[in-house]
């Protein structure tokens, strides 16, 4: 598809659902459509990429969502989709032998598929097929970008946001338990291999906690399949205008085979964790975070501090651990339109020479726009 395409498309859109947006659509007696938008327009200026020469940048995003829901004697069946519109970077992108192998970090799809299922939910049970949110684990901290560079180690480099799959889930009382048949990976899978995610937990209002797993023996083709496996624990309190979060998890990931990390041709991380330790072997690691939402009328704050333990395997590059401690402050100018600040900091770690200007920090403003 064409650029001119994307954006005609992207316009049609974003006209449709505008026309729609916040409003719960009565299509028949036992038919229901929602719909909902977030618009933001931000400021983004990130010194840890400082060697990229896209550090900063002025840009906009947003995020669309639908639900059609139709009931039935027994339930409710449900088709869901939510949609990223992304500004790409421009193309002349500082390129160098040094730099191109993170070329594709920097390659922004404008229109992104990130959710999109069906599924029936029964007095109990519910089931959906399609691309989802995760079951693994559960995360408050709060949302302002498409690409979640804001949020905890663990969220941006581990588990992943979505899965595609199979999903089963069972509720009783304050009792939950999710089942989970996917790829693994972030979108259609390269090869049979498929992940296994199971969550048991227990929840309400003001509490949840759970207990998380995935498993599986390997995503992507043969020679560049790598682990992604995880354990993990979290857990919620809600007190007066606090919530007081929290994960844990032991995270298994590099390579299953001696690879060449120089022939990956896709998104690489920039904590090293695309790495080869022995046959057959994960390289492992330990790590999480604390989070505190503190709202109150036309205010939102949100402090997040976590850090990742890697194991270590002979490569300071890779084996220093990450600190990073994440600042948000959301204030609603008008119902549904509110400014934002976003502040990140990390500790200094040890940097390839191309890397050596950059710093530890980032940090953005804007203005967003919801109707819900």
């Amino acid at each position: 598809m064409s650029k001119r395409s994307i954006v005609f498309f992207i316009v049609l859109f974003i006209a449709c659902f505008s026309t729609l947006a916040g409003v719960d659509v009565r299509i028949d007696d036992s038919s229901k459509l929602g719909i909902n938008v977030d618009i933001r327009s931000f400021y983004l200026n990130d010194q840890r990429i400082q060697w990229s020469g896209q550090e900063a940048t002025f840009g906009v995003e947003g995020l669309l969502n639908s639900t059609l829901e139709r009931r039935f004697k027994n339930g409710i069946v449900e088709v869901s989709g939510e949609f990223e519109l992304n500004q790409p970077f421009d193309d002349n992108i500082l390129v160098d032998e040094f730099r191109e192998k993170y070329l594709q970090n920097f390659t922004v799809d404008p229109f992104k598929i990130s959710q999109l299922y069906i599924g029936i939910r029964l007095k109990n049970f519910e089931i959906f097929f399609g691309k989802k949110d995760s079951p693994f684990g559960s995360d408050h901290s709060v949302f302002l970008s498409n690409s979640r560079y804001d949020h905890p180690f663990i969220r941006t480099e581990a588990i992943l946001w979505q899965e595609t799959g199979l999903f089963f889930k069972y509720s009783s009382g304050i009792f939950t338990a999710d089942l989970a048949i996917v790829n693994g990976g972030s979108e259609q899978d390269t090869n049979s291999s498929k992940a296994g995610i199971v969550r048991i937990g227990l929840g309400s209002k003001k509490f949840s906690a759970g207990i998380s797993a995935k498993f599986q023996d390997g995503i992507g083709s043969e020679q560049q399949k790598v682990f992604k496996n995880h354990i993990g624990f979290d857990a919620k309190i809600c007190t007066g205008n606090f919530t007081i979060s929290g994960e844990l998890i032991y995270d298994e990931y590099g390579f299953r085979k001696e690879f060449d990390s120089d022939n990956i041709f896709w998104k690489r991380s920039f904590y090293y964790r695309d790495i080869f330790f022995k046959f057959e072997t994960p390289v492992t690691g330990f790590g999480g975070y604390f989070n505190i939402n503190y709202s109150r009328k036309k205010l939102l704050m949100n402090i997040n501090y976590g850090e990742f333990h890697p194991e270590e395997i002979g490569n300071p590059l890779h084996d220093t651990p990450v600190k990073r401690l994440i600042a948000k402050v959301i204030v609603e100018l008008v119902p549904g339109f509110d400014i934002f600040l976003v502040g990140i900091g990390e500790n200094e770690r040890p940097k390839e020479p191309v890397f050596s200007g950059a710093s530890s920090y980032a940090f953005s403003f804007g203005l967003r726009f919801r109707i819900k």
